[in-house]
């Protein structure tokens, strides 16, 4: 791929290249950081007229969104305010949204699951945050070339029972009864609204929405149409999905499930129990039509607010662990720190950046799994599952590791990091391999750091009992980390 040319629009230190999508919410456009040579999507909301206090609200709300730190939420890098405007720089996602997938073609049994067990993450990881998403649909679910799901478009989401960051309505396709009957939104509001993404895509169309309208009287008082005995490639519906979604449906919030990670636990099951589950993932490599990359097209125009103006509403701090001169000098340069700081508390946190042990850093790369035809693994194995045992066997051998493209469960490298600054190097990489044939699984662990790499590998049956996994995959782990 060319380089970004460095010329055209800004909106503060990202260059815009092209617009990417145009709605009711906002634009959508790509962008480039040269300071970090990467692609971002910068996405424009018009703010409407306010107060001081009230736009200071808008941003407030903003910054407790970046502050989402999940694989499967669409990163936040920056915040940039400019007059009635507000910017989110987010991480770009190349691949495709699910709307434009599902128009392409249904999806089978196994890619649905994996997305639905996707999105039930992101909405954990929201729900820490004390945020409802509001307006969940099939456009707001990216999928990446690697085949995973991300939830992006937060532009109307809100803590529960608070006015959304920017005002609008949610979609039609992500309405629940409670739009309607005045209850405050909750996270059920948001299982809702995934309950027809997966009636959706198990069905072909949306539950409440006929020939491109709503039928708000089906929304509110009605049920949903049943869904169909088998997918369009012939698959069964697992009675199991069937009754997910039945639930996630229901009119009255209370009888909905309330826990997010019940719902994801359920479709990790539905998927475990599918032929090649742990496979490549179904949707990885999807590319869409509709956003195809040109270095001829001309530069969009933006706002003249964000030609003089428009300012970061992150904090760019590091954590002491990368704290460098330059972030002395601008942080001595300010005058709050100026005026609350004085050479002893300074010298103090000079000291705890030596005494405090510093983080060593493992990127945890995505397991590589080949499980044959036929070999049926312990209930509960998965890929996630390897990824927190092994987590938690390595901290037993280092309480200081810090994980890079890990499962929440593990401690992640990246905390304490400003959105808009790069994160740390890896020390290491971490490498796990599991290989099935007949009645023979080999585990491999391999740890690759700059100078040296080494292998350890151990011999499981797959008739053996979770529990025994879990303790020979700790002794492997012990192994290897004792060998460096």
């Amino acid at each position: 791929m060319a380089r970004p040319q460095l010329s055209g629009p800004r909106i503060g230190p990202y260059r815009v290249l092209r617009l990417i999508r145009q709605g009711g919410q906002g634009s959508v456009y790509l962008g480039y950081d040269s300071r970090l040579q990467r692609r971002v999507a910068i996405k424009l909301y018009h703010l409407p007229a306010a107060t001081r206090a009230e736009r200071r609200k808008v941003v407030n709300e903003a910054r407790i969104i970046a502050g989402i730190d999940s694989e499967r939420v669409v990163k936040i890098h920056d915040v940039i305010l400019a007059g009635d405007y507000l910017a989110m720089i987010m991480a770009y996602v190349p691949g495709i949204d699910l709307e434009e997938l599902l128009q392409q073609g249904p999806p089978s049994l196994n890619a649905l699951l994996n997305v639905g067990i996707d999105v039930a993450a992101a909405l954990a990881a929201i729900r820490q945050q004390r945020i409802v998403h509001g307006d969940l649909k099939a456009s707001n679910v990216l999928v990446s070339d690697n085949g995973r799901a991300l939830l992006s478009d937060f532009g109307i989401a809100r803590a529960p029972g608070r006015y959304p960051v920017v005002q609008g309505a949610a979609s039609e396709s992500a309405l629940c009864p409670e739009h309607f009957s005045g209850e405050p939104l909750d996270v059920r509001s948001d299982l809702f609204a995934l309950g027809s993404l997966l009636h959706r895509m198990v069905s072909g169309e949306h539950p409440f929405i006929s020939e491109g309208k709503l039928d708000l009287q089906r929304l509110r008082e009605g049920a949903p149409p049943a869904l169909p005995d088998t997918l369009a490639d012939g698959t069964p519906v697992p009675p199991g999905l069937r009754e997910l979604v039945e639930r996630l449906l229901q009119k009255r919030p209370g009888d909905r499930p309330d826990n997010t990670h019940r719902v994801r636990q359920i479709l990790r099951q539905l998927a475990h129990e599918q032929p090649q589950a742990m496979q490549r993932m179904p949707l990885a490599g999807v590319r869409s039509d509709l956003r195809r990359e040109s270095d001829d097209e001309l530069p969009p125009a933006l706002p003249q607010e964000f030609r003089q103006q428009g300012r970061s509403q992150l904090a760019d701090w590091r954590g002491f662990d990368q704290l460098t001169r330059a972030d002395l000098r601008k942080l001595l340069g300010t005058r709050r720190v100026q005026a609350g700081l004085g050479g002893l508390a300074l010298a103090v946190a000079l000291v705890a950046t030596f005494i405090v042990p510093r983080a060593h850093r493992v990127d945890m790369a995505m397991p590589t799994v080949d499980v044959g035809q036929g070999v049926i693994l312990p209930e509960g194995l998965s890929v996630q599952w390897l990824q927190e045992a092994t987590c938690r066997a390595a901290l037993v051998s280092n309480r200081h590791l810090r994980f890079y493209n890990a499962p929440p469960a593990c401690p992640l490298a990246g905390e304490g990091v400003a959105n808009n600054r790069q994160p740390p190097p890896a020390h290491e990489q971490l490498q796990i391999g599991l290989r099935c044939r007949g009645d023979i699984c080999l585990l491999g662990l391999t740890r690759r750091g700059a100078t040296n790499e080494h292998y350890r590998q151990v011999t499981l049956l797959p008739e053996m009992p979770l529990s025994r996994w879990q303790s020979l995959l700790e002794q492997l782990v012990e192994t290897s980390f004792d060998a460096r």
